[in-house]
């Protein structure tokens, strides 16, 4: 099958995106039950600092092009840096559980009906800023 194909096919692309999105969803799902279930993460404060760092300058950038004034470009640059350091973090010490056998202590019919579900939802929420970006412009 074409490669090209698959990409311009609006089936692919929703089914590949909404199961990649609930794929991470339920991975912070399951990150958040261990970080409250032990009380650490597998990653070292260091590298969360720095994945702040980047993010918060990127997001800063992003919001002064944007016509931020210098404190909303900061607010909103420590924001976005917060959300995703949070949500990686979470996905990566989700993640470590599945792999750590989580997912046996779940159970397979949990997981599948938490990945259906997430889908559901993935797909609902890119239909959203979907139509949320096409009536900005």
């Amino acid at each position: 099958m074409n490669m090209e194909l698959n990409a311009e096919n609006p089936f692919v692309q929703a089914l590949a995106v909404s199961t990649t999105l609930a794929i991470f969803m339920i991975g912070v799902a399951l990150g958040l039950m261990h970080m409250v279930s032990t009380g650490s993460t597998p990653v070292p404060f260091a590298i969360m600092l720095l994945i702040f760092a980047v993010i918060f300058i990127a997001g800063s950038v992003y919001f002064e092009g944007r016509g931020a004034d210098y404190v909303g470009s900061l607010v909103g640059g420590a924001m976005a840096a917060f959300a995703a350091t949070f949500s990686a973090i979470a996905f990566f010490t989700g993640l470590k559980y599945a792999l750590e056998g989580g997912i046996q202590t779940l159970g397979w019919e949990q997981v599948i009906s938490a990945l259906a579900i997430c889908m559901v939802f993935s797909m609902l929420i890119i239909r959203m800023l979907q139509h949320k970006l096409q009536s900005s412009y």
